[in-house]
């Protein structure tokens, strides 16, 4: 009888060594294969990432021009629809037609143009300045939104 099972173990012993041999080879294809597609997946993230900071390292200078000239065209209407002092008013009105013909169409968009093309009519019209104080904040507020889209950040928003 035990040799009987001792045959019996070593006949099953004799077939499960080569399909565990077959199943650690498996086994490795599989690992190798997953380890392959989790490296080529960091890779193409990487690759993202760093194409992503090029494309903001290029797109800095525009961005940076733009916020200067959105930022200083929201502090010109603002001295206009505000200010008392008719020579500050005077000036800034210059400084607005130059921004309005001139720079400012290189980095604007339509919200921004829109608030400048309506804040320029109603300059043009001699509106009062409460009426100039709504247009000046409508322009702010383009400008904060057009910000938040060429920068990729909701905090301009905020």
């Amino acid at each position: 009888m035990m040799d009987n099972q001792r045959n019996v173990f070593e006949i099953v012993l004799k077939a499960i060594s080569p399909i565990l041999a077959i199943a650690v080879f498996f086994w490795g294809i599989y690992t190798y294969h997953d380890t392959s597609k989790n490296q080529l997946e960091a890779q193409i993230a990487e690759a993202k990432r760093s194409a992503e900071t090029r494309r903001i390292e290029a797109t800095l200078p525009y961005l940076n021009k733009q916020l200067d000239l959105y930022t200083e065209a929201t502090q010109i209407t603002a001295i206009i629809a505000t200010s008392i002092d008719q020579e500050e008013i005077l000036i800034a009105t210059k400084r607005f037609n130059e921004l309005y013909w001139g720079e400012l169409a290189m980095v604007e968009r339509s919200e921004v143009a829109q608030a400048m093309v309506a804040f320029h009519r109603a300059l043009d019209e001699k509106k009062d300045q409460e009426e100039l104080k709504n247009l000046a904040l409508n322009l702010a507020h383009a400008c904060r939104d057009e910000l938040a889209e060429s920068w990729g950040t909701d905090a301009w928003k905020r």
